[in-house]
Parts: structure tokens; sequence; C-alpha cells
């Protein structure tokens, strides 16, 4: 058996119908970065949606083909830009 009853005795009676694993991407503010790099000419990004990446593919997948065919984005990607993070901590302090 696995550690959970060791840590949770109360589930040493539960039957563990399947198990997840993986690496949950996620940034500082907990928001995706979606949209144009402006540091990389032609890369773009539509990653850190934590655990829910699979439900919001089809709307990413939306914005990301409007940025590349210069459409209009059905909402404001500002909270969602790539480069919003301070790239080093003298950055972070200004």
């Amino acid at each position: 058996g696995g550690g959970a009853p060791r840590l949770f005795p109360f589930l040493s009676g539960v039957r563990a119908l399947r198990a997840y694993a993986g690496f949950r991407p996620y940034l500082p503010d907990h928001l995706p970065a979606i949209g144009p790099d402006p540091r990389v000419p032609g890369l773009f990004h539509a990653c850190g949606h934590e655990g829910a990446g699979i439900g919001l593919a089809t709307g990413t997948g939306l914005l990301i083909a409007r940025a590349l065919t210069g459409g209009a984005p059905e909402l404001d990607l500002t909270p969602f830009r790539p480069d919003r993070f301070p790239r080093t901590t003298k950055e972070a302090e200004r």
C-alpha cells in the first residue's frame, strides 16, 4: 500500500480506484501565460494552467489562434502576458 494511511489512518479502509501523478505547471499569480513573448519574436505561450489545462484548452487555443492570425481576442490578455513577471531580483526590487 501507499503512504497515505500512515499519514491519515482513517483512509486505511478506503480502496483507491485510480491514482494520478504528474507535474502541475503554475505561475506565481496562479494565472496561465497566454500570448506572444515580446522577448522572442514568433514565440507564443499557452502554459501554466495548473490542473485545468484540458478544460481550458479550447479557449486557450482560440485565444492563441486569434493572436497568430491578427484577430482581436475575445478578452483582454493583459493579465496573462508571459512577460508580466520580473526576470531578475533587481527588476523585482524596482
